[in-house]
């Protein structure tokens, strides 16, 4: 099985691209990172980008940028197990990898035979997609959509920082940094009842057909009057409205609440991504 390590993002994407774009929503992390380091690759100087396969007949792809972890494409067992040898001689530090179940689950055990360590399964997450935001028979919440403004930052950085500890996200966050550039990019919006935020929502990860959604958040004790799903319905409609041809989303495999609000907006789910420490 021939694995093609790349030199820049352009001729990884130039070779990948077809395989990424079948499945879009799935691969919006690989595209994303690729698409960044092709716009500055002075940023990833040492990145590794890896097919399998041939320029005409790509199996399986890679992307790593240290100190994150690997990040893979689905395939059949024999692509993904090539992959992880070439991976282990080029960046035998690498301390996770993570994509789509089964093909993460592949290239961990295989680690693990090659390093002789115990993988552990630390995150399993859903992706959902939508083309059409679906208009239930629930009461609509009281409010009203609206970009979050300066004079939210307060409120919503301290929104973040819950956010994040709930999501258990690993790496350090700052908030207040976060979201400041999220309000200046006019990524992130509230529902406002009341003149009053009452939940948020954001835009990011553009890929060529597609947007994620992320950062849906309500307070625990404003939970149950519909912000949410209010919030993440208008900005869908608004992404969609704007030459989007399909929103995504993630969520935690084992909640329950949130996979049954975004399917009444229209998300259903298509891919199943699961997250190893290799270490």
């Amino acid at each position: 099985m021939n694995v093609i390590r790349h030199d820049t993002a352009a001729a990884f994407l130039q070779v990948a691209e077809p395989l990424l774009l079948n499945a879009e929503a799935e691969n919006n992390l690989i595209l994303g990172i690729a698409q960044g380091i092709a716009r500055n690759p002075a940023a990833a100087l040492d990145a590794y980008l890896a097919t399998v396969g041939s320029d005409t007949n790509v199996l399986a792809c890679a992307v790593h940028i240290a100190p994150f972890k690997l990040v893979i494409t689905r395939a059949n067992r024999e692509p993904i197990v090539a992959l992880a040898r070439d991976a282990f001689d080029a960046i035998p530090q690498l301390t996770g990898v993570t994509g789509p179940a089964r093909s993460a689950g592949d290239f961990a055990m295989e680690w693990s035979r090659i390093s002789g360590l115990q993988p552990t399964l630390t995150m399993r997450l859903r992706i959902h997609e939508t083309r059409k935001v679906v208009d239930s028979d629930l009461p609509a919440a009281q409010g009203h959509f609206r970009p979050a403004s300066p004079s939210d930052l307060p409120l919503l950085a301290g929104w973040t920082e819950v956010f994040v500890a709930d999501a258990r996200v690993p790496e350090p966050v700052d908030a207040s940094r976060v979201v400041e550039d999220a309000i200046t990019r006019g990524r992130l919006h509230v529902w406002e009842d009341a003149a009053e935020p009452v939940s948020m929502a954001a835009w990011t990860g553009k890929t060529p057909n597609g947007v994620r959604i992320n950062f849906v958040y309500t307070p625990r004790e404003l939970r149950g009057k519909g912000y949410a799903t209010a919030c993440v319905k208008a900005l869908t409609r608004q992404q969609l409205g704007q030459g989007n041809a399909f929103c995504w989303l993630y969520t935690d495999v084992s909640s329950t609440a949130s996979p049954n609000m975004f399917k009444r907006i229209g998300y259903w789910p298509v891919s199943d991504v699961a997250e190893y420490n290799l270490k």
